[in-house]
């Protein structure tokens, strides 16, 4: 286990009695709360130093009611440090009020995320309103969370050479196909990808990728491994995704197949990867490790 504080860029957390997700149901698993408690207890002995909580599908109309939540939940807890929003980017320049919006009444505000994987159409990140509304991010300072699968990975491609130097993170390596054993052409893409400067890659959720009862560690080692051939240390983060994760591997099981996967690996590169990466990309009040030469 890293032997400093790292940042969780993945952080989900909700209250179904609270507030609705419409993608719970049928999942027993995920359908009950899961709060800032429940997840201090599920690091165990892993010292998390600040997270960013991701925004988690909550039902249309209730995107700024999930940030007040959040907002309780960081009261209770101060490490975490950013939200990453849902907001309806297809909207083209309409939703730049809204944007306005939110970023005048959201101080731990970093960050956008639209899902572009449930969408049935794949080319669905190339509308030209939905380009526009992920430009206006730049002129408020937020970046953009690309959340997509291996089918989408070749309109993303073209999706990045669109929306100029916004800061864009991609949400789980892409999620590859490692169900299916699918590892080209995702890591092909993933190359092109990591040329261009302003994306950087969230290491993330593989195993939920892979079968959830079965997987092995030799079934996730050559995503992880081409995640950060093409991205290396410096454009690498380390994220949880609990309790999403859960359907698959423990916070615990995942950081220790990192650990493994990295055994070789500077200790400045694990720094830069478990934290000062994500210090740097999502703007956190917290310092970057300077005891690593």
């Amino acid at each position: 286990m890293p032997d400093f504080g790292i940042v969780d860029t993945h952080l989900h957390l909700w209250d179904p009695r609270r507030l609705s997700y419409g993608w719970q149901s049928g999942y027993d698993l995920l359908a009950r709360p899961y709060l800032i408690e429940d997840y201090s207890v599920a690091c165990g002995h892993i010292d998390v130093a600040a997270m960013v909580f991701v925004e988690c599908l909550v039902d249309r109309g209730l995107f700024e009611a999930e940030i007040r939540f959040v907002e309780e939940q960081a009261l209770s807890d101060p490490r975490i440090k950013a939200i990453v929003a849902q907001v309806s980017l297809e909207e083209g320049a309409a939703v730049l009020p809204y944007l306005e919006h939110l970023k005048a009444t959201t101080p731990l505000l970093r960050g956008i995320r639209r899902i572009v994987e449930f969408e049935p159409e794949l080319d669905f990140c190339l509308r030209p309103a939905f380009i526009e509304g992920v430009k206006l991010l730049r002129c408020l300072g937020l970046s953009f969370e690309i959340t997509v699968n291996y089918r989408h990975m070749e309109p993303v491609l073209r999706f990045v050479d669109r929306v100029g130097e916004i800061p864009l993170m991609l949400d789980h390596c892409g999620k590859p196909g490692i169900r299916e054993g699918r590892l080209e052409p995702w890591r092909a893409q993933m190359r092109t990808l990591a040329t261009y400067p302003n994306v950087m890659c969230k290491l993330s959720d593989l195993p939920v990728e892979a079968d959830h009862r079965d997987w092995t560690e030799a079934q996730i080692r050559p995503y992880i491994d081409a995640a950060a051939e093409a991205f290396g240390f410096k454009r690498l983060v380390y994220g949880g995704d609990w309790p999403v994760c859960l359907q698959a591997t423990a916070i615990s099981d995942w950081v220790g197949l990192l650990d493994r996967s990295f055994s070789g690996v500077h200790p400045r590169y694990l720094a830069q990867f478990y934290r000062d990466n994500a210090v740097d990309f999502y703007r956190l009040e917290l310092p970057p490790l300077n005891a690593h030469p």
